[in-house]
Formats: C-alpha cells, sequence, structure tokens
C-alpha cells in the first residue's frame, strides 16, 4: 500500500467549505477532486464514499471550529452565552467559512436523511451536555431545572442559526441578546 500523500485535515477543510458554498447535494465527487487535488481512488480509500467525506467534515467542523472554550469562561453566564451564540457570527480569519453553522447548514439540506439526522441529534446532545455543565457550574438551579433550561438553549441554538441566514448581524445580535437576557432572568430567578 502506498503512503498517504495528503493531509486529511486539510482535505476535510476544503471539502468543508466546498460543501459549504455549494451544498452537498450541488457538490459533485469531480468538484471535490478538483478543489482538493486529490484523485477519487485515494478519497474513496480515506473515506469510503462522497458521505464518509461529509461525516468527516462534520466531526473536523465540530472540534476546531465550535468554541466550545467559550462556555467554559469565568464571565457572567449570560455573557458566556452571547459570545458562544454569536461566534458563528465571526469565523476563523484562518479559514473562508461562510458565516453561520456548517453543522446547521447541513441539516437544513439534508434533515431527510438518517444519517444527517443521527448526527445532528448527537451534536445538540452534546451541546445540551455542555449548556447543563455551564449551568451546574454557574448556577444554583436544581437538576431538573439545569435540564430544563439546558434544552431550551439548545432549543434557542437552534434557532439563532436561522437568525443568521434571515437577519443582518446586528439585528440577528440584538435579538439573541435580548432571548438570552430573558433565559438568564429565568436562572437566576
Amino acid at each position: 500500500m502506498r503512503p498517504k500523500e495528503f493531509s486529511r485535515n486539510s482535505v476535510l477543510e476544503k471539502c468543508l467549505t466546498l460543501f459549504w458554498e455549494e451544498g452537498y447535494n450541488g457538490t459533485g465527487i469531480q468538484e471535490i477532486v478538483d478543489r482538493t487535488n486529490v484523485n477519487r481512488y485515494s478519497l474513496y480509500e480515506e473515506f469510503g464514499n462522497k458521505e464518509g467525506i461529509l461525516i468527516a467534515s462534520l466531526e473536523l467542523y465540530k472540534k476546531r471550529h465550535v468554541s466550545w472554550e467559550l462556555l467554559a469562561q469565568p464571565l457572567s453566564i449570560e455573557h458566556v452565552l452571547f459570545e458562544f451564540y454569536t461566534s458563528f457570527f465571526n469565523p476563523s480569519k484562518d479559514n473562508n467559512h461562510p458565516i453561520g453553522c456548517y453543522i446547521s447548514s447541513m441539516a437544513m439540506e439534508l434533515r431527510e436523511t438518517n444519517v444527517m439526522q443521527a448526527f445532528f441529534n448527537a451534536y445538540l446532545d452534546l451541546l445540551k451536555d455542555r449548556f447543563e455543565q455551564l449551568l451546574k457550574e454557574t448556577s444554583t438551579l436544581n437538576t431538573s431545572w439545569i435540564k430544563t433550561v439546558s434544552q431550551q438553549l439548545t432549543t434557542f441554538y437552534c434557532t439563532s442559526m436561522g437568525m443568521y441566514v434571515i437577519f443582518p448581524q446586528e439585528e440577528a445580535e440584538r435579538y439573541i441578546q435580548n432571548n438570552l437576557n430573558l433565559i438568564t432572568k429565568c436562572i437566576n430567578g
């Protein structure tokens, strides 16, 4: 077997951007070959198929580009949540990603597929767990309320991703702030 002559993460970053720009269904394997400069055989050997590339790119995005560290900041919960939700407006200068969340974009396009539903549900479960952890560390809510508020924050995440598409950044941030004010009033009593 020949050694791999490409960086897996570099290929996935290029595919991530391509899928995001053109849509998963709008992207053919030849476009992936052209964008990554990796031949079909090597892509199939590494990822299995186009869906395998998608799942690997989603996993990479979740690890590299979702600002999980913001949920561990020693700031007020309202500030932490605002920074997290609005981080999707400010993609890293190290990449040329569109504004928004790649995972949410793919979920909207591919919501009817079992693979995407499973991935998105697992992602939302992870997000809910991170919110629960944040609330355990920063609030005096009981376990039942922590679960309820975490679910609401997760649902609001889904809503806020739509705001990136519908509203200009400033207006979306104002809506996010207003909703977080309401949520944190419930947290603080």
